[in-house]
């Protein structure tokens, strides 16, 4: 009984349970994803500021775009969004403005 149901689903076009994205649908080679722009964007201003700052730096650039990314992202209400990337952009600054007075305090 379940073969005949998964086959007239399959007929109609309607898909049940899991499916492989991967897999080739009607004969058709699978689609492969593009990295995206904001992807290359990161990566380039994270090398740029590991030049200028250091890797921690980097690293506190790096992070700090992909949580308001991930958020800018998220399925929240537009108001929250917009509060959740700016605090979170305040608060990777003063990250980073501490990290630049701890490392110039060091160098003296």
């Amino acid at each position: 009984m379940s073969e005949e149901v998964q086959n007239d689903q399959q007929q109609n076009g309607e898909v049940s349970g899991y499916q492989d994205p991967l897999a080739a649908q009607n004969g058709e080679k699978p689609a492969k994803k593009s990295g995206g722009a904001a992807a290359v964007v990161s990566m380039v201003a994270a090398i740029v500021v590991v030049r200028l700052f250091g890797v921690l730096g980097g690293l506190i650039c790096f992070a700090g775009f992909w949580a308001v990314y991930a958020v800018a992202k998220s399925k929240l209400p537009l108001a929250a969004r917009i509060v959740l990337c700016v605090f979170l952009t305040l608060v990777f600054l003063a990250l980073m403005v501490v990290f630049i007075l701890v490392a110039a305090t060091l160098t003296d």
